[in-house]
């Protein structure tokens, strides 16, 4: 039986030529972020996702030769990419790791990053998700954060003895604290609320360092 839908756009033939590698991907993507959400994991067939995207079956599994691949992917753009600041860091070290986790607050609370941490934690007992929410964390060996810690742990500022793990830890306090939050009360939390938290919980932790 085919598992059509009538909501679903059906599949334009002949897509201008003009859209490169990546704007096709990100077409993919946002096509399976929406099938997603509508059917789940296991009801998100790699047919429509590619019916939501207007892709062919046969460019979709050229880009993405596995529905676990696609996934991975669109876990790894929205939950795994930050977007750090630009610019010169702050050369104070205190207001420097405020701006790190700001930079991951912003990223993680766009909706579009809140409705995928919905969708997971629906999708916790999937097998195939669980392989691949592994497979990121594990890879996930660096990033602005732990640098930072690595890099006071260098100059002595701090008492650090394990990078990673107080990366972690603060991230948790922080972070992880305001992303609970905002999922179980579904109220999006505006900078001027969260900046004084972060602020606080940073300079609590870091005199704990001294």
């Amino acid at each position: 039986m085919s598992d059509a839908d009538p909501s679903t756009p059906r599949r334009q033939v002949g897509r201008p030529p003009q859209l490169d590698e990546e704007e096709r991907s990100q077409l993919i993507l946002k096509a399976a972020a929406s099938v997603l959400q509508t059917y789940g994991y296991d009801g998100a067939s790699m047919d429509r996702v590619a019916r939501q995207s207007g892709m062919s079956k046969k460019t979709l599994y050229q880009m993405f030769p596995s529905k676990q691949r696609l996934f991975k992917k669109l876990i790894e753009e929205r939950l795994f990419t930050i977007q750090w600041p630009k610019g010169p860091s702050p050369s104070d070290p205190e207001e420097h790791l405020c701006h790190l986790l700001m930079a991951i607050v912003r990223t993680i609370l766009r909706p579009d990053r809140l409705s995928l941490f919905r969708i997971l934690a629906i999708e916790q007992k999937s097998d195939d998700m669980r392989d691949i929410m592994t497979s990121l964390m594990q890879g996930k060996k660096d990033d602005n954060l732990k640098q930072w810690f690595i890099e006071q742990q260098k100059r002595n500022k701090y008492t650090i003895k394990d990078p990673i793990k107080y990366a972690c830890m603060i991230c948790g306090m922080t972070v992880g604290e305001i992303l609970l939050s905002t999922l179980f009360h579904k109220t999006l939390m505006k900078d001027e609320d969260i900046e004084p938290y972060i602020r606080e919980a940073v300079h609590i932790f870091l005199k704990g360092l001294c």
